[in-house]
């Protein structure tokens, strides 16, 4: 299966992006643990609002990729 998991900022900035076939578990929590290894971090980051998002490649260029090259409007 192809696509990307992105990790996403509470303000809407895309911080990270992943092959979703390179993670052990094509899922959100897999993504989060990929990004974040630490358990207390990934708590942290889930109640301070920072998401994981499945895109396929269309929606990876339209919205990650401009955050990831600095394109974008966010506040990282």
């Amino acid at each position: 299966m192809s696509g990307f998991w992105i990790q996403v900022s509470p303000s809407g900035h895309v911080t990270g992006s992943v092959y979703a076939s390179a993670l052990a578990a094509d899922t959100e929590a897999g993504a989060h643990r990929r990004f974040t290894p630490d358990r207390t971090s990934r708590a942290t980051e889930t109640a301070t609002g920072v998401r994981h998002v499945r895109l396929e490649r269309p929606q990876w260029q339209q919205q990650a990729r401009p955050c990831l090259l600095g394109d974008c409007q966010h506040t990282p």
